[in-house]
């Protein structure tokens, strides 16, 4: 028995599930509401005698008590595999001594923080100096209650208070140096690096102090200052506010982006809780993609000085490169195909009154915040305002400039309707015809043509090379893909044809595939190269990969024209195989929805039986394409 195996055979998943959400008996099965998005009818049911979840509602997605808790504390697959193993007293294998005392060091560092964070905390509340930042905090109309929530603190105007303090607790004197909270003398000795200021405790999606950001309450400089790199606390990489947004963000779809630490604070007291800051850096790649875990809908809050500057600029591109993408087969003619990179993440600019930061919009008016959120000017149209604001769109020179700006921004646009809704804005701009700067642009506007060549039938479905009695085929999916990388948009497109989505991670019972197929098929769909993606995987992973292919290297090499077809073909029997097993768990909801006179839910799930039946004959036509060969020697 795996790790893996041993840890889900000691940890009932109705118990741990019930320690997040509250579960009632339906049937011989367990409803609740959905903890990943908001709803008012449960449709989240926990299956005991599988040991798995499924949301039949706006998710449509599932797992067992890896994904489940992955997916609610936004963990990796190594990081849920240790909190479930100690949960289950399931010992993993020993650390190397040295990854052992960097544990405990990091561990160290983040105690010292949180001394610090609670020694601040405390000044703020009780010390006589702290009476002006508590009169600050007050004419600011910041609550006590926030104070606490935000552990906001105050550091006392004294060279040697929290040096003190913290050494009385037995700490180092290297490492409250290394996390920023003091600062060496050249001559020797150490001070204490924020002093007379308003301390905002930073901390990170886990809830654990990382750092601090403190303000000056007079006309000094600088007015804010940061804690530097330190081993736990990376500037570009944290979001301020995202341990208490990270809920709401996804309660909420939608995630709002501000500049400074009192925005959120109070957004957040005024219960706009789906608020972070971004702490006056133009956006990160690490900070799109954490907030791009939680949703698929960021709005950019800007004031009117930050709205055209380049920094903003800077990270609109940088959301741009990072934010993920669709590729998409577009047919432009008979036997030919484009593929089009489309942005899947919506990302809207929200534009703030002259001379007011978004707390003062906020303390002013609760509506006021909410008609601004409203008017949120899509990613397009504001690119579309800041090029026409800076060129002379009379001469030959800004049109052409403004054409290849927005280029790339067009090109983006997966929503045929709103591609040529801009293209004609554009053409109207710079006085062209619409069909010659589509062409200019490289994008289509017209509906696409059907081929009119027929397409070839292939010429047989591919026998699986030899005895893989070791592998299931999510094992040999991974193992083909990891053999040859290349062919993942090759399996997206074929996907796309017959009408099926992607691979879903549901569809792999092994959390560690699941794990897996999420770390590497986006970034090969997007084009990085294999060597790049396989060594960015963390060890757990990377352990896993090198297990697959020790296991698998006896197999005959797959010749390269038919690992397309391979893939294909495993992909397909696990959508099968999850479809399937779907249809039988919701036709013994039905029984039990029917048993209890429940005709909402009993509605809810023969609705869902549709869909995946549906789906089911698409995935039996797609089989059925070509002749089908069954392969015994893989067990599903």
């Amino acid at each position: 028995m795996s790790v893996v195996d041993e840890i889900k055979s000691r940890i009932d998943i109705v118990d741990f599930i019930s320690s997040y959400v509250p579960l009632n008996k339906a049937g011989r099965n367990y409803k609740g509401l959905c903890p990943f998005h908001a709803e008012k009818t449960p449709s989240f049911i926990v299956f005991p005698d599988t040991q798995s979840w499924h949301c039949f509602g706006a998710c449509s997605t599932g797992g067992d008590v890896f994904t489940f808790l992955m997916k609610r504390e936004n963990l990796d697959f190594g990081e849920a595999l240790r909190v479930l193993a100690q949960r289950a007293g399931v010992e993993l294998e020993p650390m190397t001594p040295a990854k052992q005392a960097e544990q405990e060091r990091e561990q160290t560092l983040y105690a010292i923080n949180t001394a610090a964070a609670e020694y601040f905390h405390t000044l703020l509340l009780s010390s006589g100096e702290g009476e002006r930042t508590r009169a600050y905090l007050e004419k600011r109309g910041v609550e006590p209650a926030t104070w606490e929530t935000f552990q906001i603190g105050y550091g006392l105007d004294d060279w040697h208070a929290l040096e003190n303090h913290l050494r009385a607790k037995g700490y180092r004197y290297e490492d409250m140096a290394e996390l920023g909270l003091l600062i060496q003398r050249e001559g020797g000795g150490y001070y204490d690096r924020f002093r007379g200021r308003l301390m905002f405790p930073i901390r990170d999606i886990k809830g654990r102090t990382i750092g601090f950001g403190g303000r000056v309450l007079d006309a000094s400089e600088p007015k804010y200052m940061n804690s530097p790199q330190s081993p736990v606390f990376d500037k570009g990489s944290v979001l301020y506010g995202i341990d208490q947004a990270r809920g709401p963000i996804r309660a909420a779809n939608q995630a709002v982006i501000v500049e400074g630490y009192m925005d959120v604070v109070m957004a957040h007291q005024y219960e706009i809780r789906n608020v972070v800051a971004s702490m006056g850096t133009a956006l990160t790649e690490s900070q799109l993609r954490t907030l791009a875990r939680l949703t698929k809908r960021l709005a950019l809050a800007l004031d009117a000085d930050a709205a055209g500057s380049q920094a903003t600029l800077r990270g609109l591109e940088t959301a741009r490169a990072t934010l993920e993408r669709d590729v998409r087969p577009v047919p432009v003619g008979p036997g030919l195909i484009r593929f089009e990179s489309t942005l899947k993440v919506d990302l809207d600019i929200v534009l703030l009154p002259e001379g007011k930061d978004p707390d003062e919009v906020i303390r002013e008016s609760r509506e006021a915040w909410a008609a601004l959120l409203a008017k949120a000017v899509p990613l397009v149209d504001y690119y579309f305002r800041i090029v026409t604001a800076e060129l002379d769109m009379d001469t030959a020179k800004g049109k052409s400039e403004a054409v290849e700006r927005l280029k790339p921004i067009l090109q983006e646009i997966g929503d045929s309707v709103q591609r040529r809704h801009y293209v004609q804005r554009l053409a109207r701009l710079v006085h062209i015809d619409e069909r010659d700067l589509a062409e200019i642009l490289g994008v289509d506007t017209q509906r696409p043509q059907r081929s009119r060549t027929r397409r070839r039938r292939p010429q047989g479905d591919i026998p699986l090379p030899g005895r893989i009695d070791l592998a299931t085929y999510e094992d040999y999916v991974l193992y083909l893909i990891s053999k040859g990388p290349d062919l993942v948009p090759a399996v997206e497109q074929a996907l796309e044809e017959a009408g099926l989505q992607s691979p879903r991670p549901e569809e792999f019972r092994d959390p560690r595939s699941r794990a897996l197929l999420e770390y590497v098929w986006e970034p090969l769909q997007e084009g990085q190269p294999w060597e790049e993606v396989s060594a960015s995987l963390p060890e757990e992973m990377g352990a896993y990969l090198a297990e697959l292919d020790e296991r698998l290297a006896s197999l005959p090499p797959v010749p390269d024209e038919q690992f397309h077809r391979e893939a294909v073909n495993a992909l397909l029997r696990l959508r099968e195989r999850r479809l399937k097993e779907s249809l039988a768990d919701l036709r013994f909801l039905c029984q039990d929805a029917e048993e209890q006179g429940d005709e909402a839910a009993l509605t809810q799930y023969t609705d869902a039986i549709g869909t995946r039946a549906h789906e089911l004959k698409a995935v039996h036509r797609a089989m059925s394409a070509k002749p089908k060969h069954e392969h015994p020697v893989l067990s599903l």
